[in-house]
């Protein structure tokens, strides 16, 4: 038996959750339409450097999904762009989550409002039809008007009905390691971010980041490297450099080092066909810091739009979608930061890094991120 509904979401991290609440807000009668459909069971697994930014914030605020879950606020950064870094104080950076804690507590907050949630499906094959989209999964068969992909960077829904000609592939590894209490790194003392960016002389195309976080209320230094791969070359030894990295901090440890890709986003790329939009990151990030939870939230109005649109004109082919998407201030901010990091990241930038840090520093100062003199550091 074929279940149906109107809207059928594939994947409930925070690109599907953030739809779905932005249809409501347009629509709160729609909570009986959608169904939200999700391969794994939260709390799941999920490798991020679980930053959760101003702008996160405001969206999650936006679309009445605040979430009361552990964080620790940040309220300084350093940046390192060549051996000595740039310090500023700003308690509007960011504060850390986990993710696990952050998607689970997101299902929990869009079930409470009536939307159908069904952990547990793998959909395994999407056909189009002329007035319905067929998804089929071992756990069953299903049946909507409008698909939205929300699966994440290897969405099924864009392999196997979108077009894509290039890789937009970001790499990132991640460790979590164990700190004692008795003797907290500077990350903790001063409730510090570092981003790295020094390993770009290397032939990173990308950072490398420790940030404080706590996992059951221990202290963990969430460690990890990012690589945009948003230009052509040799690609940099991204195990090697994260352990050079963890070790020149004086951190003897056995860690686990795991890794997932992420997607840029490029305006020419597809990103819906008749019936079927993409979010989140199926449709794409930034590739300057690969920041996505800001990301993933700020597609759901975008996505909402076209999906009611749909709704009341009865055109589902979505083909304005793409156009509508690149206008828009999302659309250019995913590609302004592409435009940055293939500037920033392209060989023999590092010789500027210096040079940057001046800019970085005005910049951070307009924005009232005031600097701090290292000496204040411990």
């Amino acid at each position: 038996m074929t279940e149906k509904y109107n809207i059928a979401i594939i994947g409930a991290g925070p690109a599907g959750i953030a739809a779905a609440a932005a249809l409501l807000k347009k629509d709160p009668a729609l909570k009986d339409e959608i169904i939200i459909l999700e391969k794994a069971h939260h709390p799941r697994p999920k490798l991020c450097g679980g930053g959760l930014t101003p702008w996160a914030d405001e969206m999650l605020d936006s679309l009445d999904l605040h979430v009361e879950v552990p964080s620790f606020q940040l309220e300084s950064v350093a940046f390192y762009l060549y051996e000595k870094p740039i310090y500023f104080e700003t308690s509007e950076f960011m504060r850390t989550i986990r993710r696990n804690e952050f998607d689970a507590a997101l299902v929990t907050k869009i079930r409470k409002k009536g939307v159908t949630v069904i952990e547990g499906v793998q959909i395994t094959e999407i056909h189009p039809k002329q007035n319905e989209v067929i998804l089929e999964s071992p756990a069953g068969t299903f049946s909507a008007d409008i698909v939205i992909g929300a699966d994440g960077v290897k969405s099924l829904v864009r392999r196997q009905l979108m077009r894509e000609k290039v890789s937009r592939i970001s790499r990132l590894l991640e460790v979590l390691i164990p700190i004692d209490k008795n003797q907290l790194t500077p990350e903790f003392e001063n409730k510090m971010a570092v981003l790295d960016f020094t390993a770009i002389r290397h032939g990173l195309q990308g950072y490398i980041w420790d940030f404080p976080s706590f996992i059951d209320g221990e202290p963990y230094l969430n460690s990890g490297i990012f690589d945009a791969r948003v230009n052509a070359g040799k690609r940099a030894d991204l195990p090697a450099l994260l352990q050079a990295h963890i070790q020149k901090k004086g951190i003897n440890s056995d860690f686990k080092i795991e890794g997932c890709p992420e997607r840029w986003y490029h305006p020419k790329q597809q990103v819906s066909c008749p019936r079927v939009v993409l979010t989140g990151d199926a449709a794409g990030i930034e590739p300057w810091l690969g920041e996505g939870i800001s990301t993933a939230l700020s597609y759901g109005p975008i996505v909402a739009d076209a999906v009611f649109k749909a709704l009341q004109t009865g055109d589902y082919s979505f083909s304005d979608y793409a156009r509508t998407l690149k206008r828009t201030s999302l659309g250019w901010y995913l590609n302004r930061k592409r435009n940055v990091a293939q500037l920033i990241y392209r060989p023999g930038f590092y010789r500027l890094l210096p040079a940057f840090g001046h800019v970085l520093s005005w910049y951070m100062t307009l924005q009232n991120k005031q600097p701090v003199n290292s000496s204040n550091i411990k």
